[in-house]
């Protein structure tokens, strides 16, 4: 996995929890997520990417974009530092990296069966995968999933949104204590998005590997 993935997968699989979040969560938290899911076709939003160690200390940051259809369509775009993508159509799963010329393809099963991505087609299982605690924070409220496995690769992931039901940011601590926060802006509600915004074709002399 490149210099950016673990974070990168770290918030795809949040998209996933928050995309198929389970009905058996109560409480304003959950009420705010389902007006955020109620009518989502798709979304689009600007980021900013901040992964900190277990003592708070910024370790990179990064600026993107990500756009999304419901069930199984994403584009996951970083522009600085180090640009990559990630672009899953459906069918496939692609990790690009631009500097290296380098594309990682596998089917999206078994890209989904090899990672925590497992988790966005079998959303049946988040209730006995997690126990769900819901807090209250400045902005508004937050969920927080905490895996109820000591296997799992991560210890909490967190949505943050608005009463209203407007998502605000997404957040991922790993079992090494380093913590990926994705902050949300200009966010579009259902934009126009085309086939092409979730098809990859490698440029012109990319290495492609197919493990």
């Amino acid at each position: 996995m490149n210099r950016n993935a673990s974070g990168t997968f770290a918030a795809i699989v949040v998209l996933g929890l928050l995309l198929f979040a389970p009905s058996g969560i109560a409480g304003e938290g959950r009420a705010a997520l389902e007006r955020f899911l109620d009518g989502l076709e798709t979304f689009s939003a600007e980021f900013s990417q901040t992964l900190t160690d277990e003592t708070d200390f910024v370790l990179q940051e990064a600026e993107g974009r990500l756009s999304l259809a419901v069930p199984d369509r994403l584009r996951w775009e970083l522009d600085v530092p180090f640009e990559q993508s990630i672009v899953a159509d459906g069918e496939y799963l692609w990790t690009y990296d631009p500097e290296l010329r380098q594309a990682t393809v596998r089917p999206m099963e078994q890209a989904l069966g090899a990672t925590p991505l497992a988790l966005l087609t079998q959303p049946h299982r988040l209730d006995e995968r997690f126990e769900v605690v819901e807090e209250a924070v400045p902005e508004g409220l937050r969920l927080v999933l905490l895996p109820k496995t000591r296997e799992a690769d991560f210890t909490r992931l967190e949505l943050d949104l608005t009463r209203d039901g407007e998502l605000l940011a997404l957040s991922f601590q790993d079992v090494f204590g380093q913590r990926t926060e994705i902050r949300l802006r200009d966010a579009r509600r259902n934009p126009s998005l085309g086939p092409a915004e979730f098809q990859f074709i490698p440029p012109a002399g990319t290495d492609v590997y197919r493990p």
